[in-house]
């Protein structure tokens, strides 16, 4: 990533700290899949291990956010608004706080899902993981799109990213959709608290990959502006 020089422009410029953030919420979901296979092969403590790890990096991006909001000025000389900015920081910041929520239902319940949804629920989270590294990937290039004067080429770059997130939302629907299929049948013969969040867990995957998603979405309101 190139340096920006927007700092020496105009001031301290919030994309950095924006960037940073959004790496800390990104390192939550991607020990999703760590803790997910931890619990299938009822290996507790690895992911006790695992949910304290993702607590922390929470905690960590929740300093982060407050120390960005709390740092950002009322008015800066920026090609998008102060909402926007913000708008951006809560869509990320739910990446690691629905991270934490589900590695928290995971361990709490020592939760294992039924052997013929297994393999698709870990699936759904490597497909969640790949997308917020897409919107990671996004972020990342938003001090080049200030640097360029959101040239062409940087906006092609960010606009086939926004593209490839979108994709994998796409996939994760879909994945979603198949694996209630399949737990639906199975409702009968599981005993019905564990069922309940059978299904809460597969939602809140399914929000990760939302969450991942609007942060492409947002991303593209700012080249159109």
């Amino acid at each position: 990533m190139a340096k920006s020089i927007i700092d020496g422009l105009f001031g301290k410029s919030p994309i950095r700290p924006l960037q940073q953030h959004m790496t800390r919420a990104h390192s939550c979901i991607e020990q999703l899949n760590e803790i997910m296979i931890a619990m299938q092969n009822q290996d507790w403590d690895t992911g006790e291990k695992i949910r304290t790890s993702i607590s922390k990096n929470e905690h960590e991006a929740d300093v982060l956010k407050k120390k960005l909001r709390l740092g950002l000025p009322s008015t800066f000389m920026m090609p998008f608004s102060r909402r926007d900015l913000l708008d951006l920081l809560l869509i990320q910041d739910s990446i690691a706080n629905i991270s934490k929520d589900v590695s928290g239902l995971m361990c709490n319940r020592k939760m294992k899902f039924p052997k013929e949804i297994s393999e698709d629920v870990v699936e759904l989270t490597k497909l969640c993981i790949k997308t917020s590294s897409k919107a990671l990937e996004a972020i990342n290039e938003l001090d080049e799109l200030l640097e360029t004067a959101f040239g062409d080429r940087e906006r092609k770059i960010v606009s086939n990213i926004i593209k490839e997130i979108n994709n994998l939302e796409s996939k994760t629907d879909s994945l979603q959709h198949k694996i209630r299929s399949k737990l639906f049948p199975l409702e009968s013969n599981l005993p019905p608290i564990d069922v309940v969040f059978y299904y809460r867990a597969i939602e809140w995957l399914g929000e990760l990959a939302d969450a991942a998603q609007k942060v492409g979405s947002r991303l593209e309101v700012l080249l159109a502006k």
